[in-house]
């Protein structure tokens, strides 16, 4: 089970997404002549609405809603190759006044970037006119037939390949800018005002405070019922045993009942040092995130191929989820799904922390379960996401995204 197969991918940039960004450009010049054609119909059905009241109300619907509808079309192929966030296109005059400054701007990027890429590929396969005089006249056509042998001819056709890399090179970087200003275009014409980024964060905070308080009562809970199932029935049992050998005449079976109550004690301690684990793990501080899953993985009943990925220490809340995220994972993982192996992959993608941990066990882990449950209420209290995926049969995939910060 590669990276891969449990989807470690990251947003393509640099020359992965020179393709689809190119696709995206050059399908926005025929879209970009649509919306000329658009604007100048707009413009004639819209001159009668000078004269007539009734004309102006019929016009302006129809027009609104013939933007409304190229402005889909426009945002689906933005987000399907140029990456963009989508806009909002239900404002009719919004989406007009987008069309009238994407059009422009989308003829002149694309006829930039076809005639580009065309000049840079003819000199680089060495494709382009030879005038007469010229030290490659008598090739044939436009396709330069010079001998490699002859050193003038050899440099004017290396020359010739690194303009033709150059611009392409150029013409590359020029069509990520356009695909930029694009973008840019659709979130400042059509993306939320402030005041509606304001009324998103504060229902997100609103949300965030409301797990913070679940995840802390529920983790109350989840402590009392260690206490209460662990530690206090084995401090139970050790005062049952004491209280038989203070009760006994028998050397021999006190000796024997010491014996069980000093095991009872050891194993109290180990249930209250889980406990406390549980609440937070103080080797965090200590030895870091690193070694605490390093020692995780390797005390695992099922073994654990370990990916970690950061160069810096975290802060240390997000240490705390993260470790929760990694050791609720593998506990259940080892409990429930008969995996024979698991993956954690721990890295940073951009601003975010990314947590991934998949097992190829039998799948069907339940999210509203408690453990689960209380793992998405941890990662919510930081803004963070959390991604359950684990069908019947398997295989099963959590993945957690938090802020660095």
């Amino acid at each position: 089970m590669g990276v891969d197969s449990i989807g470690w991918r990251a947003k393509p940039e640099g020359i992965r997404a020179w393709g689809p960004v190119t696709v995206g450009v050059l399908l926005g010049l025929p879209m970009a002549l649509v919306d000329l054609g658009f604007l100048l119909w707009a413009l004639v059905v819209s001159l009668p609405g000078l004269v007539w009241q009734g004309a102006r109300r019929t016009t302006r619907r129809m027009v609104l809603a013939q933007a409304r509808a190229l402005v889909r079309l426009e945002r689906r192929r933005l987000v399907l190759w140029c990456a963009a966030e989508p806009g909002r296109d239900n404002d009719g005059p919004r989406a007009l006044r987008y069309l009238i400054a994407r059009a422009p701007i989308g003829l002149l990027g694309g006829l930039v970037v076809i005639i580009g890429y065309w000049y840079g590929l003819s000199f680089l396969l060495l494709y382009l006119y030879v005038p007469p005089g010229s030290p490659l006249e008598g090739s044939v056509g436009w396709a330069v037939k010079a001998d490699p042998r002859d050193a003038t001819n050899a440099f004017y056709m290396i020359a010739l390949a690194l303009l033709g890399l150059a611009g392409m090179y150029v013409t590359a970087l020029f069509t990520f800018a356009q695909a930029a200003v694009e973008r840019w275009l659709l979130r400042r014409l059509l993306g939320p005002s402030a005041v509606e980024v304001l009324e998103r964060r504060v229902t997100q905070l609103s949300a965030s405070r409301a797990e913070i308080v679940k995840a802390v009562n529920d983790e109350r809970r989840r402590i009392e019922r260690d206490l209460h199932d662990g530690v206090q029935q084995r401090l139970v049992a050790l005062g049952m045993l004491l209280g038989r050998v203070r009760r006994g005449t028998d050397p021999d079976n006190a000796q024997e009942l010491l014996r069980q109550a000093h095991e009872e004690s050891q194993q109290a301690l180990t249930d209250l040092r889980e406990v406390a684990w549980r609440v937070y793990p103080s080797a965090l501080d200590d030895l870091g995130l690193e070694e605490v899953l390093t020692a995780l993985a390797e005390r695992s009943e099922v073994p654990v191929r370990m990916h970690y990925r950061l160069e810096e220490r975290l802060v240390s809340p997000v240490e705390a989820v993260v470790y929760f995220v990694v050791f609720e994972a593998v506990t259940n993982a080892v409990k429930h799904s008969t995996a024979s192996c698991i993956e954690v992959h721990i890295g940073r993608i951009g601003d975010e922390i990314v947590v991934i941990v998949g097992d190829d066990g039998t799948g069907g882990a339940d999210p509203a379960g408690r453990g689960l449950s209380g793992l998405a209420g941890r990662v919510a209290a930081l803004d963070g996401e959390f991604v359950l995926r684990s069908p019947a049969g398997g295989p099963t995939e959590i993945r957690v995204m938090l802020p660095c910060a």
